[in-house]
């Protein structure tokens, strides 16, 4: 694959909304320690973190949170589309989709159901901070230490661990929605394959380098792990799909600026076809 082809940039995932969700889920959980900053007992810390995670008014802002941040990349993958457009021989026929999609019911679903995973996700935030402060608690008792002494320690040591917890957060919720918005305009538009892309740097994980360039179809997710007989199993998904994944699906808009022969994942396997070959399973 041509890696300095034009669609590129097009598709990549956007750092600007991955850094504001993760803004915003820091400023939500320094609310948490602020609301437990004058609590000395590490139990009652548990308590109000407990009772704040089940207030309404909580859950309603977790849900107008989620739907700002859906509404952001479902604006930022519909632009990408657009842009593909003028660069194609379908640009027609995306353009007339694109100003049809807001009635569909289809599209409607994946950003309804994106929103409520992000919302859920948000709203257990303080149940998990709980969750690890009770779990950091029995580990210090069992070493003769008592719960009451480890008050400003759990106060410094979680805040600094909820920071990284929000960025890991942002990268993988936003990367997700990305991939789901991307298929789901992809399936209405008959667009049945992408090209999985990696940020191509020295982070990329080792089973997702060989990734690069293949092209994969949306109804046939590869397993990354297992094509590279990796150690770790993470199951079938598609670029983006998983936790801290910087890698991103780009729909193969117009087959004429695909450069084979490629590699393609098909039937469980990474196969080397040339255009001809590959023409017959598209």
């Amino acid at each position: 694959m041509n890696n300095k082809n034009k669609y590129l940039p097009v598709w990549k995932t956007s750092k600007r909304l991955e850094r504001n969700y993760e803004r915003i889920l820091n400023v939500i959980q320094q609310q948490f320690f602020q609301a437990i900053s004058n609590q000395n007992n590490p139990n009652e810390m548990i308590n109000l973190l407990n009772i704040i995670a089940r207030q309404y008014s909580f859950e309603k802002y977790c849900q107008e949170i989620a739907l700002q941040m859906v509404t952001s990349v479902y604006k930022k993958t519909e632009g990408n589309w657009r842009k593909a457009a003028g660069q194609n021989s379908k640009g027609h026929e995306i353009y007339e989709a694109l100003n049809k999609q807001k009635q569909n019911i289809f599209m409607q679903n994946v950003i309804q159901k994106l929103i409520e995973q992000n919302a859920t996700l948000i709203k257990t935030l303080p149940f998990n901070i709980a969750s690890d402060i009770t779990k950091y608690i029995e580990k210090e008792t069992t070493k003769g230490r008592r719960a009451e002494d480890l008050a400003e320690e759990i106060k410094i040591k979680f805040t600094e661990k909820t920071k990284a917890n929000a960025m890991c957060i942002a990268r993988t919720e936003v990367s997700k929605a990305q991939s789901a918005l991307i298929r789901t305009r992809a399936e209405i538009l008959n667009i049945q394959w992408y090209i999985w892309r990696t940020s191509q740097d020295e982070r990329v994980r080792n089973s997702h380098k060989d990734m690069e360039g293949v092209l994969v179809s949306w109804k046939d997710p590869p397993s990354p792990e297992q094509l590279s007989k990796s150690k770790y199993q993470y199951g079938k998904y598609h670029a983006g799909e998983i936790f801290n994944c910087r890698c991103y699906a780009e729909p193969i808009v117009d087959i004429r600026f695909v450069k084979f022969p490629c590699k393609v994942y098909c039937n469980g396997r990474m196969i080397k076809m040339k255009k001809s070959e590959f023409l017959k399973i598209m």
